[in-house]
């Protein structure tokens, strides 16, 4: 039974279809009716209570399940979030294409190579998935040249677009080499603003309401930007840059984007204004800590090479995907302020991989405190 039917039943309201009959029958005898074919086998009777009653016992639970939940914040359903969104000027986040820059390469240096526009880049299969960006505009490597940057946009508006370098190493070109650098991304890809993060996003634009609340207000204005979640900022005080000053340190899901991105947010935070900590406050990405991972597989026997091959490429992206390289595993991932447990993800990939008869890591765990661990480099071997 929900909290709001509940309600209705501390206020005596009646809920249940033989409260309504009940209540019914009362209200007719007290309007001093006399009703003599009140058998339960009467079919004039069982008609009139059901006209009486069915109704209304629709409308206590549309009231409860679907009318009631739309007044909190935290129940509102996903048909009518956007409204409470318009009374706090919080408007959702839309899904986003992947802006960044790919760098075409030639082991021959003779004549010039033109890579047309509307070139597709794309991964491996990843989880059944390949991704593809697709360059914007006619690049050429010149003569004696061995390599040109283009620019890319993603093929569809989504986060599973932002990458770890490498990812996009493929192209249909002959004589040319493709890969995605490192610091890549100039507009992260985003998916449509899920439900939860713009619930929360729209709790911490109360703070807004007052500039005193200052860590809310600053939150609410580095949320608005595509790929940064509200509970993904983490604020230092005590004047990191001297007095009056704050940083803020946002994570984002996967790769985090170029320094460029992170200078726009910044131009904002300086023109509106908000000094609350003081007149300099900085966003930067989260600090990040390298580690060398090396993977211990032990196949079972009835195995082929063939499908070792195709388990170790799958752990490799699903070890990826939890240091947040990718989303194509849903796997535990790394966190600022806590311990990842290399027995938990040893765990995980058990279970997604048949034919896996143990998995060992070379780690035990990473303590993390402001910082993001992330991948130095990855050995998948096997026992």
């Amino acid at each position: 039974m929900s909290d709001f039917k509940q309600v209705l039943i501390d206020a005596g309201v009646p809920t249940t279809e033989d409260e309504l009959t009940s209540e019914f029958t009362d209200t007719v005898t007290e309007s001093g009716s006399t009703i003599y074919n009140n058998s339960i086998y009467s079919p004039f009777w069982r008609v009139i209570s059901s006209i009486a009653t069915k109704p209304v016992n629709w409308l206590v639970d549309a009231l409860a399940n679907y009318v009631m939940p739309q007044f909190f914040l935290s129940t509102v359903s996903e048909a009518f979030i956007e409204l409470w969104g318009d009374r706090y000027n919080c408007t959702r986040k839309e899904a986003q294409f992947l802006k960044g820059r790919v760098v075409f390469s030639r082991a021959d240096l003779e004549g010039e190579i033109v890579i047309p526009a509307g070139t597709e880049v794309y991964t491996d299969l990843i989880n059944n998935t390949i991704y593809r960006v697709i360059t914007d505009a006619e690049a050429v490597i010149e003569e004696d040249q061995s390599g040109v940057i283009a620019a890319v946009t993603s093929e569809q508006a989504a986060t599973a677009y932002n990458l770890e370098k490498g990812y996009f190493a493929h192209c249909d070109l002959t004589g040319v080499t493709v890969t995605n650098p490192e610091n890549w991304i100039d507009q992260v890809g985003a998916d449509l603003e899920d439900l939860e993060s713009y619930r929360l996003r729209i709790r911490n634009s109360f703070n807004t309401l007052s500039h005193y609340h200052t860590d809310g207000v600053y939150k609410y204005l580095i949320s608005s930007w595509a790929g940064v979640k509200t509970d993904q900022i983490w604020l230092e005080h005590n004047a990191p840059r001297g007095p009056g000053t704050a940083n803020a340190f946002i994570l984002f899901d996967l790769n985090a984007p170029a320094e460029s991105y992170l200078e726009t947010i910044n131009r904002q935070l300086s023109e509106e204004g908000y000094h609350g900590h003081g007149d300099d406050i900085v966003a930067y990405a989260m600090p990040e800590t390298k580690h060398d991972v090396t993977a211990t597989l032990y196949f079972s026997d009835t195995l082929l090479d063939v499908e070792k091959e195709t388990i170790k490429k799958g752990v490799y992206n699903a070890i990826y995907a939890a240091f947040r390289g990718n989303s194509a595993y849903d796997m535990t991932k790394t966190q600022p302020y806590s311990r990842f447990s290399f027995t938990q993800l040893a765990g995980e990939i058990f279970d997604l991989f048949d034919g896996l008869e143990d998995v060992e890591f070379n780690l035990n765990s990473i303590v993390s405190e402001l910082s993001i661990p992330t991948l130095n480099s990855i050995s998948i071997v096997e026992g």
